[in-house]
């Protein structure tokens, strides 16, 4: 996850996700967005990271902020209820609302503004999160 973070491969780092979200059991999944917002904190303080959760600007809160050497990420997480046996098609169309949702609210709220200027590389991103491991996530990468 480090490598992935240092480097911006946030591929990488929605590959790692990914299985962390699919190796807990599905008794103790919540379905809500707080789920995944919290676990994704917990995992990330755990390897030392500095993220900022819930992070005020002049906007809103930010769901996470996370500044690594020259790279800001600007992350904003989506549920979205869905079973685990719908179609394809019905989960892409969530997948698509919930990223659209989440970029728009990053641009909209102006969450990136603070970083304009300093010089580090700015990474705006969308997890959407569809019941148990399910995640897409849609970025934007800015100098």
């Amino acid at each position: 996850m480090n490598e992935a973070l240092q480097t911006g491969n946030l591929k990488g780092l929605l590959i790692i996700l990914r299985s962390l979200f699919a190796s807990i059991p599905y008794e103790l999944h919540i379905g809500k967005e707080a789920y995944y917002h919290s676990i994704f904190y917990a995992i990330m303080n755990v390897l030392g990271f500095d993220m900022d959760a819930e992070a005020s600007v002049s906007g809103g809160r930010v769901d996470a902020v996370l500044e690594l050497g020259n790279n800001v990420y600007i992350m904003e997480f989506k549920y979205m209820d869905c079973p685990p046996d719908a179609a394809p098609s019905d989960k892409q169309k969530l997948f698509e609302q919930a990223l659209e949702s989440g970029m728009q609210q990053i641009e909209s709220r102006g969450y990136a503004k603070k970083y304009a200027g300093s010089g580090k590389t700015i990474y705006k991103a969308a997890f959407a999160f569809l019941g148990r491991d399910d995640i897409e996530m849609a970025h934007i990468v800015t100098a």
